[in-house]
């Protein structure tokens, strides 16, 4: 949580420069290449991160094929309550209330952002983080768990230094785009307690279909629910899981590799399910990562009304998670 707060410290500090800039009708037109450049290196730190860590290469045979199951189910089953909770509520792909896109057309105001506008990190900016990740793990696998494996302590320190540090400056670039629209408060207002529908169908269609694939595989209803329920925070679930006794290692290293999927799945795909699919459908692919590491991406590809509902779903799923997690397994 105190990652967390500093985070949203650099993106408040980031949202006020930004309003006052547009108070001037002052523009930063290099914001989108700098947001780009850092979610690169950001994704390639991860990658190192990844291939670096033993539990995770370890993991990649059975144990990562009975990840990747659930975390298609989880994603799956997010996007299809997500879907089913904003057609109920009057909005279109874009998150936009329907009735009010219809008034506003009447009243001869502004069109609705197009496509092209929101969605710059288009199917190609899709395939680089892929290759960027992939060439991350193999660097870390290769050279350094393999090669250099003493200095893995001290890797694993100023790796995640830099991971701080660039998030740190995601979030402020983040802010500034924010500031810089004008249009958030007023989306906060039209939504109103609205916004709270799509962290709760994100979190029901995770828990319906994820439980279901664990079930097939052959976990316990205990430990399916564990698993699912850790909503991509591969930091803390699996270490809860693990320490209510032996008997639950295989749970918890799926928890891990699950959440670990499920994060990555939304620093690649969200660009191609916003463009594909819908703005608040692609919120529900990371799970709790909406709120940090992946909200510069929803924001890039789905414009900044879509990241309070980004927001809303990481926040809400991080305190579900650390209470659930424990009285699940009783620890």
């Amino acid at each position: 949580m105190k990652l967390l707060a500093l985070y949203w410290s650099f993106m408040i500090i980031g949202y006020i420069l930004g309003w006052r800039a547009a108070k001037r009708d002052r523009h930063f037109s290099w914001l989108a290449k700098a947001m780009m450049g850092t979610v690169y290196g950001l994704c390639f730190i991860m990658g190192l991160r990844m291939g670096a860590n033993e539990q995770v290469i370890s993991n990649l045979g059975k144990i990562g094929g009975m990840a990747l199951i659930i975390t298609i189910f989880t994603v799956f089953g997010s996007m299809g309550a997500i879907f089913l909770t904003r057609r109920l509520l009057g909005m279109d792909r874009r998150g936009e209330f329907i009735a009010d896109v219809r008034s506003d057309a009447k009243a001869g105001g502004p069109a609705a952002k197009g496509d092209g506008e929101a969605e710059s990190m288009d199917l190609g900016n899709t395939f680089i983080i892929l290759a960027i990740v992939a060439a991350g793990m193999l660097i870390g696998a290769l050279l350094i768990l393999k090669r250099l494996p003493q200095i893995l302590g001290q890797f694993d320190a100023v790796s995640f230094y830099c991971l701080v540090v660039l998030l740190c400056v995601l979030m402020f670039f983040v802010g500034l785009e924010l500031g810089g629209s004008g249009t958030v408060i007023d989306s906060i207002r039209k939504a109103g307690l609205r916004v709270l529908a799509i962290p709760m169908a994100t979190m029901i269609g995770t828990m319906t279909a994820g439980v279901a694939a664990c079930l097939v595989i052959g976990f316990t209803m205990r430990e399916s629910s564990a698993i699912c329920i850790g909503f991509g925070w591969y930091t803390y679930a699996p270490i809860v899981i693990a320490s209510a006794g032996q008997q639950y290692m295989i749970a918890s290293a799926v928890s891990f590799m699950h959440n670990v999927i499920r994060e990555v799945s939304g620093i690649i795909f969200i660009p191609l399910a916003a463009k594909k699919i819908g703005y608040l459908e692609s919120t529900g692919i990371p799970g709790i990562a909406a709120m940090d590491v992946c909200l510069p991406i929803v924001e890039r590809s789905c414009g900044p009304n879509t990241v309070i509902y980004a927001f809303a779903t990481g926040l809400i799923m991080c305190v579900a998670t650390s209470l659930g997690v424990p009285l699940i397994m009783g620890v």
